[in-house]
């Protein structure tokens, strides 16, 4: 056979296979190229952090230049209560709280103390959070009379880096099983399909096969556990409220993973299609680094994807111990993502009934 003759064969090969390569020569390459816009700084520029008056003896000339002094790394976000601000902290909606104290305008003072306070298990926020306290130490005593002393409190256990991240692999495993795994089996099956309708109805099938692989995840739910305890990571991935945020996460993306291969009729071009997906959720759900480390454009994106909620929700349970009942709201937020991916699952699934 010579040259021209395999040149041509492989033509009318892709001819054929027009729109996986479509997904795979334009699509993707346009997705990672298109995802460096949301990659606009390297550290923490805009980072918000709550700033607390400790008292009313605190002025607003006072507070603003506690603010603008903030503002060159962070934004500021103005609280009237420290509880309500140290809460928004372990939610991951602020990641510093800075108290306010009196008599910064004073020149009669000759010192005061401010307090600038950090979650320990946001190990990402550590070492940027200590060059900032360093910035605006400097920053408030070149504008005022009074010598500012600024001190970094840490709140909590300081985790390492390893114990920070294990919740995230986790939770990077169940999104590679929803949309890598599942579709696979799927397609492994789909000559049983057929079949199985006549002894059953296809929704059973598809609920049974998403339940027994949610099941599933207990498996590398308690090899992640026995890891962490074994290397005294002191990180409890079997808390009830990182358990539910976990199987919310897989039954979400698994429907959307199975409408999308029911959708494509089982083909390459849906397994394609889901690997694009995937990179969607790994890239905009702050699984690694959280939603305030990135650029506006980003954060925003992050901030409406249900997963990031979910990731938040592990992280405040397996690493700072809260009950569920504290992310009450974000984990009936990540119940209704999964109830409304059940509706294009279920659409999907009726076009493939009747194509078939």
């Amino acid at each position: 056979m010579s040259l021209r003759t395999i040149l041509r064969k492989e033509l009318l090969w892709s001819r054929h296979r027009a729109l996986a390569l479509l997904f795979v020569l334009v699509l993707l390459p346009a997705a990672f190229a298109g995802a460096s816009v949301f990659f606009q700084s390297t550290l923490p520029k805009d980072a918000p952090v709550a700033v607390v008056v400790e008292d009313d003896a605190v002025s607003g000339a006072e507070y603003d230049v506690v603010a603008a002094s903030f503002r060159l790394f962070s934004r500021p976000v103005r609280y009237d209560s420290e509880a309500r601000a140290l809460r928004d902290l372990e939610r991951e909606t602020v990641y510093a709280v800075v108290s306010v104290p009196p008599d910064l305008g004073d020149p009669a003072v000759d010192r005061v103390n401010m307090t600038v306070t950090i979650d320990g298990d946001m190990t990402p926020y550590r070492e940027p959070s200590g060059a900032l306290v360093s910035v605006v130490s400097a920053t408030m005593n070149r504008q005022l009379d009074t010598r500012v002393v600024v001190d970094r409190e840490v709140r909590g256990e300081e985790r390492k880096l390893a114990s920070y991240l294990l919740p995230s692999f986790l939770q990077i495993l169940v999104f590679t099983f929803a949309f890598a795994y599942l579709p696979y089996n799927l397609a492994s099956e789909e000559a049983v399909l057929d079949r199985l309708r006549v002894e059953t109805s296809l929704d059973a099938v598809v609920a049974g096969k998403l339940l027994f692989f949610t099941g599933l995840l207990a498996v590398p739910l308690l090899v992640f556990h026995g890891l962490g305890l074994g290397l005294g990571y002191g990180v409890n991935l079997l808390a009830p409220g990182a358990i539910l945020a976990y199987g919310l996460t897989f039954l979400a993306c698994g429907a959307i993973a199975t409408a999308v291969t029911f959708a494509s009729g089982f083909g390459t071009t849906g397994r394609l299609l889901n690997v694009l997906v995937l990179f969607a959720f790994l890239g905009f759900s702050g699984l690694v680094y959280p939603a305030g480390f990135f650029s506006p454009l980003r954060r925003g994106v992050v901030r409406l994807m249900p997963t990031h909620y979910a990731m938040v929700v592990v992280r405040g349970t397996t690493l700072r111990d809260l009950p569920p009942a504290e992310f009450g709201t974000w984990l009936g937020g990540v119940a209704l993502f999964a109830l409304a991916a059940l509706v294009p699952l279920k659409l999907a699934m009726i076009a493939y009934e009747r194509g078939t």
